[in-house]
């Protein structure tokens, strides 16, 4: 057997040798013609042809097969991926519209809320001032020497060695001490002061002025107050 230059296998003549065996019986008398080695090598050639052509066809279904196979898989891979980010992108950008609104409706309600709070403290403090003075007024008329305590407490809270002591009260306070401790006064320089308000005094000295006045004595009450309900909030 030789190889021809088209790949193919062919039978060499010259050298295979055709052994015939003996016939087990006599064979019939027949008229068919023993096949000769063309026959032989015509079998063989269609063999040869049609196993290359059953692999060839084979072998490109197979291909076929696995190329439809990875480029399923690859398609997939890459559609999953795509649809992953653009899902994610879609959420990211819902999110944000669901957020934007959101955020300014807290910064509505939290500035609703914070006016709301000092408005309510304004009013708490408007109302804790009108209490104060109707206190100060019920106390003014019921203990009159009151002012004479604030008056000695201030006098005390001065440096030593004061001179020409002036004490503005308001009118009607200066009467009422005249009569109620005429002795004690008697050696004070009482001042009628129609800007004094009631329950108040003020003590002019040459080197000082100590305001004991209502409206000085509840403002720094009132600063405290509200310091307390600014650090509530908080």
């Amino acid at each position: 057997m030789t190889r021809n230059p088209n790949n193919k296998w062919r039978l060499n003549s010259q050298l295979a040798r055709r052994h015939r065996f003996a016939p087990l019986q006599a064979p019939e008398h027949s008229d068919t013609q023993e096949p000769g080695w063309d026959d032989y090598q015509q079998a063989y050639d269609k063999g040869y042809e049609e196993g290359l052509t059953n692999g060839h066809r084979e072998g490109l279904e197979s291909g076929k097969e696995e190329g439809r196979r990875a480029g399923h898989a690859a398609g997939f891979n890459q559609g999953k991926t795509a649809g992953e980010l653009a899902g994610k992108t879609d959420i990211d950008q819902q999110l944000n519209e669901v957020l934007t609104p959101l955020s300014a409706l807290k910064s509505l309600l939290e500035e609703g809320y914070n006016q709301q709070i000092n408005e309510q403290q304004s009013l708490i403090l408007d109302l804790v001032r009108r209490v104060s003075q109707q206190v100060i007024r019920c106390e003014l008329t019921l203990q009159p020497q009151q002012i004479l305590a604030l008056i000695e407490e201030t006098l005390a809270a001065l440096p030593d060695n004061q001179g020409n002591i002036a004490i503005h009260l308001e009118p009607s306070a200066v009467k009422q001490l005249q009569n109620l401790a005429a002795d004690k006064v008697a050696g004070w320089h009482l001042v009628a002061d129609a800007d004094i308000s009631a329950g108040g005094c003020r003590i002019v000295t040459e080197h000082t002025d100590a305001d004991a006045s209502v409206e000085t004595r509840l403002n720094a009450c009132m600063d405290q107050v509200q310091a307390k309900l600014a650090q509530a909030h908080d």
